[in-house]
């Protein structure tokens, strides 16, 4: 009896400081930021933390042990669309978004979404190909 309450309490201890790992791991990423994010006909924000890459933009969820992103966003499909301030000073931005005919909203600090545009807008230029 004893022996199982501690092989379970040892896993515990073992899942939480896998958890605490990874959260570290993916907050102190240059790029990283709060977003939280609510995909079509669903009510609930699902937390997690986005990172921009060179030419992405990954999210994951922030309660999950899974290392990979759960989307990919490319920056020659996203768009951004409407933005609404919410909360009491205004300073969380819920954005309506779209991705190659999908709709979804993101939800960021208001600096974290600045970041977010300028990180869009910043694409290199882009030449047509000799052929």
């Amino acid at each position: 009896m004893w022996a199982a309450a501690g092989v379970i309490a040892l896993v515990v201890v073992v899942v939480a400081g896998v958890f605490i790992l990874r959260l570290r791991h993916l907050a102190g990423r240059v790029g990283s930021f709060e977003c939280a994010l609510r995909r079509p006909g669903r009510g609930r924000w699902a937390s997690g933390i986005a990172t921009f890459g060179n030419e992405s933009v990954e999210w994951m969820r922030l309660v999950s042990l899974s290392v990979r992103p759960r989307y990919r966003f490319e920056r020659a499909g996203l768009e951004l669309g409407e933005v609404h301030h919410r909360g009491a000073d205004g300073r969380i931005v819920d954005v309506e978004c779209g991705y190659r005919g999908e709709r979804f909203d993101l939800a960021m600090m208001e600096d974290s979404h600045s970041a977010f545009v300028a990180w869009l807008e910043s694409a290199p230029p882009t030449q047509p190909a000799l052929l």
